[in-house]
C-alpha cells in the first residue's frame, strides 16, 4: 500500500521542476544564435558569452533560491515571488533569442516568431518589478504586516498588470531585438497614454508606499526583524542605483544578491555575518558622503577665494580630519543601536534593567524576568530555585535554552533560563554575555525576596504566638489568680473585723487565707511554667530544639551525639510549635540525665496535616519522676490536649517516643 503524501510534496516538486526548466532553457537559449544570427540585418546586439553567464547566474540565483525557500518555508509566498521572478527572466531571454532567429530566418521554418518578441518585449518588467513593489510587503513572514500593506499589494498586482498590459499591446518594445517587427494589430493613439499613466501613477504610489512603510517598520521593528528588514532594503538599494552605471556587469550582480539577500534574511538572517555588513554598510556610506560634501563644498567656497593651488583642497582635507572622528564615533554609537539595540551597550541594558525593578511596585523576580526579556529579545525566559520549582516565566515555552545559574555568596539560588531572539536557533554570544552581566543582579534581587520572605513567615509566627500567649495569660489570670487574690482580699477583711470581739473566728479564717495564698503561688507557677519559651520567639523549632539540646550538654565529650532531622515544614500554630518544643525537650531531659545513651535522633514529618514527631535513643529506659507537672504523665497531657497523642516504647537497645499532634485546629 503506497504511504500517504505530504500536503507539501507536491508544490515543492512543482518549484523544483520549475527552476530545472528555467535553467535548462536560459542555459540552451544561445543555441539559437548559432550560425551568425547576430550579424543578420537589423539584428540588434552582439553574441557575447558573458551576457549569456550573466542570464544564467540571474536565473539560477532566482529560481533556485525560490524553491529552496519553498521547500523550507512551504507557506511563505515570497519563494514563489523569486521563483516567478526567475521563470519569468527565463522566458524572457529565451524567447527574444528564439524570436530573433526564427523572424530573421530566410525561409522561415520556424513557427511563432512574432509571438516569441512579442512575450519576450513585456516579460522582464514583472520579473523586476514584483522585486521591488510587492516583495517588501510580504518580507520577510510572508504575511502583510497590517491592512495598509494589503492594500499597498494590490495595488503594486494591479499596477504591475497595468504596466506589463501597456507594454504588451503597443508597438513600443517589440522591434527592441530585430528591427522593423511590427504586431498586427495597430490600437487607438489614446490607448497608450491612457494605460501607461495610469500604470506610472499606480505603480509610483505602490513603490512610494513600499519603500517609507518599509523604512517606518524599520524603525518601528526590534531585533531581529530590524535587521532582516535593512537587509533587503540593502539589497534593493543596490539593484535599483546600479540600473543606469555604465558598467553594465554592477547591475546583473547586484541583482542576482537580491534573492540570495531574500533567502538568508527569511531562514536565518545571520548567516556569513549579515549584521557585519549593515552596520559597515550603514556607517561607511553616510561617512563617504559626508566626506565628499566637505570636500567638494569647502573647496568650491575656496576656489573663489584661491584660485590657483592646492591649498583650497588642504584646507578642505584639514575640515575632514578635524570633524572625521567625532562625527564617525557619533554615527558608529547611531548604527549600533540602530542594528543591534539593546545589546550595543551592555552596561545601559544593565542600568535599564535595575531601574525597571526600582520602580516597578510588582513581583521583583516576576519584574526583573520582565526586564531581562526585554533587554535580550528572549521569546521566553523562566527563572527556578535551588529545588527546580518554577517562581516566574514569561513569554511562549520553548526547548532551546540557555542556563545562567544565579549565585550569590558562594550559594546556587536558582537558575536563570532564556529562549533565542524571534528567528533563531540559539541564543546569540551577545545576548549570553549580556545575561552573564545580569544574574549577578538577578541574584541579589532573587536572595532579597527570599530574606524577605523568610522575615515575613517569622514575624508572622512570632506575631501570632505573642498574641495567643497574651489571650492564655488573660484566661488564666482572670479565671484563676484573679478569684484567688480576691479570696484572700475578703478573707483578710473578716479577719481585721472579727479580731477584737471573736478571736477564734479570726484565726479560722487566716488560715482559710494562707490556704488561698498557697493556692495562688500555685497557680502563679503553674502559668509561670505554662508560659511559651522565649527562645521560639527568637528561632525556628528546630534552632530552639538545638540551642535546647546544647544546654543539656549534648555533642560534648561525655554526652550523648544528637542528630535532628526535619523535612520543610509550615507555619505551625503557636500551640503545636511550644507543645512539640516541650515533648522533645522533655525527652532529651530524659536521654541526658538517665538513659546513658551515647546517641540520640530528633525527627519531625508533616503527614496529612499532622506533625509527627520521633525521639529514638540506644539507652536504657528509666521512669523519671512527674513531680511539678513533668515526665511522661506531662507529654502525654500535652499532647492530648491538642488532640494528638503519644507513645513510649522503652527496649532493651533504647526507647522510641512517638508523638503526632494536629497542625490545624479540631
Amino acid at each position: 500500500m503506497e504511504a500517504p503524501r505530504s500536503p507539501t510534496t507536491t508544490p515543492v516538486r512543482v518549484a523544483w521542476l520549475l527552476a530545472a526548466g528555467s535553467l535548462v532553457l536560459v542555459a540552451a537559449a544561445p543555441l539559437f544564435l548559432l550560425g551568425e544570427v547576430m550579424d543578420r540585418p537589423g539584428v540588434h546586439g552582439e553574441n557575447a558569452p558573458g551576457e549569456h553567464v550573466t542570464f544564467v547566474v540571474i536565473v539560477a540565483a532566482f529560481t533556485l533560491s525560490g524553491a529552496w525557500l519553498v521547500r523550507a518555508r512551504p507557506r511563505n509566498p515570497i519563494g514563489w515571488i523569486l521563483l516567478a521572478s526567475g521563470v519569468l527572466q527565463a522566458v524572457q531571454r529565451s524567447t527574444e533569442l528564439y524570436g530573433t532567429r526564427a523572424v530573421t530566418d530566410p525561409d522561415q521554418s520556424l513557427p511563432l516568431g512574432l509571438t516569441a518578441l512579442w512575450v519576450a518585449s513585456w516579460t522582464w518588467m514583472p520579473s523586476l518589478l514584483i522585486v521591488v513593489a510587492v516583495l517588501p510587503g510580504l518580507y520577510p513572514s510572508g504575511r502583510p504586516a497590517s491592512r495598509l500593506w494589503v492594500w499597498q499589494i494590490r495595488l503594486a498586482a494591479t499596477a504591475i498588470a497595468l504596466v506589463a498590459l501597456a507594454v504588451m499591446t503597443t508597438q513600443g518594445g517589440v522591434d527592441d531585438a530585430v528591427d522593423g517587427t511590427r504586431l498586427p494589430w495597430d490600437l487607438p493613439a489614446w490607448w497608450p497614454w491612457v494605460v501607461g499613466i495610469l500604470a506610472a501613477a499606480s505603480l509610483a504610489v505602490a513603490v512610494a508606499i513600499a519603500v517609507v512603510g518599509t523604512l517606518v517598520r524599520v524603525v518601528r521593528a526590534t531585533s531581529p526583524e530590524r535587521q532582516q528588514l535593512l537587509l533587503l532594503l540593502v539589497a534593493i538599494t543596490a539593484m535599483v542605483g546600479t540600473v543606469f552605471l555604465p558598467l553594465e556587469f554592477v547591475f546583473p550582480v547586484a541583482y542576482a544578491a537580491v534573492p540570495v539577500a531574500v533567502m538568508v534574511g527569511v531562514l536565518r538572517y545571520r548567516l556569513l555575518g549579515i549584521e557585519v555588513a549593515l552596520r559597515k554598510t550603514l556607517l561607511y556610506v553616510p561617512l563617504t558622503l559626508m566626506i565628499a560634501l566637505i570636500i567638494g563644498g569647502t573647496t568650491t567656497v575656496l576656489a573663489r577665494l584661491l584660485p590657483d593651488g592646492p591649498l583650497a583642497l588642504l584646507i578642505g582635507s584639514g575640515v575632514v580630519a578635524a570633524l572625521f572622528f567625532p562625527i564617525s564615533g557619533f554615527l558608529r554609537r547611531g548604527v549600533d543601536r540602530f542594528i543591534l539595540g539593546g545589546r550595543a551597550d551592555p552596561l545601559g541594558a544593565v542600568t535599564r534593567v535595575t531601574s525597571d525593578v526600582e520602580s516597578s511596585g510588582h513581583d521583583p523576580v516576576a519584574s526583573m524576568l520582565d526586564a531581562v526579556t526585554a533587554a535580550t529579545g528572549a521569546t521566553y525566559a523562566t527563572v527556578t530555585d535551588a529545588s527546580g520549582a518554577v517562581l516566574a516565566a514569561t513569554g511562549a515555552e520553548s526547548a532551546s535554552l540557555t542556563e545562567a545559574p544565579l549565585l550569590h555568596g558562594g550559594d546556587r539560588l536558582g537558575t536563570l533560563r532564556i529562549a533565542p531572539r524571534k528567528g533563531e536557533r540559539r541564543v546569540t554570544d551577545q545576548d549570553a554575555r549580556l545575561v552573564a552581566a545580569l544574574a549577578p543582579h538577578f541574584a541579589v534581587v532573587l536572595r532579597s525576596q527570599q530574606l524577605t520572605q523568610e522575615l515575613d513567615r517569622e514575624r508572622r509566627r512570632v506575631t501570632t504566638a505573642t498574641l495567643a500567649e497574651r489571650d492564655r495569660l488573660r484566661r488564666d489570670l482572670h479565671d484563676g489568680l484573679g478569684p484567688s487574690l480576691s479570696g484572700i482580699a475578703l478573707g483578710i477583711q473578716a479577719a481585721t473585723q472579727s479580731l477584737d470581739h471573736d478571736p477564734a473566728a479570726s484565726r479560722v479564717v487566716l488560715d482559710r487565707t494562707r490556704a488561698e495564698a498557697e493556692r495562688a503561688v500555685a497557680e502563679i507557677r503553674r502559668v509561670l511554667q505554662g508560659l511559651r519559651p522565649s527562645v521560639l520567639d527568637e528561632r525556628s523549632l528546630v534552632d530552639a530544639l538545638h540551642q535546647a539540646a546544647s544546654s543539656m550538654g549534648f555533642g560534648q565529650p561525655g554526652h550523648p551525639l544528637l542528630s535532628l532531622d526535619s523535612t520543610p515544614l509550615p507555619v505551625l500554630r503557636p500551640e503545636v510549635e511550644e507543645t512539640a518544643f516541650r515533648i522533645v525537650a522533655e525527652s532529651l531531659n530524659n536521654v541526658a540525665r538517665h538513659s546513658g545513651a551515647a546517641h540520640c535522633t530528633v525527627s519531625f514529618t508533616s503527614t496529612h496535616g499532622d506533625l509527627r514527631i520521633g525521639i529514638v535513643d540506644d539507652g536504657h529506659w528509666h521512669q523519671p519522676s512527674s513531680e511539678d507537672g513533668v515526665g511522661v504523665p506531662s507529654m502525654h497531657r500535652r499532647a492530648t490536649d491538642l488532640g494528638g497523642h503519644l507513645s513510649v516504647i522503652p527496649g532493651p537497645d533504647g526507647t522510641v517516643v512517638e508523638a503526632t499532634l494536629p497542625m490545624e485546629a479540631r
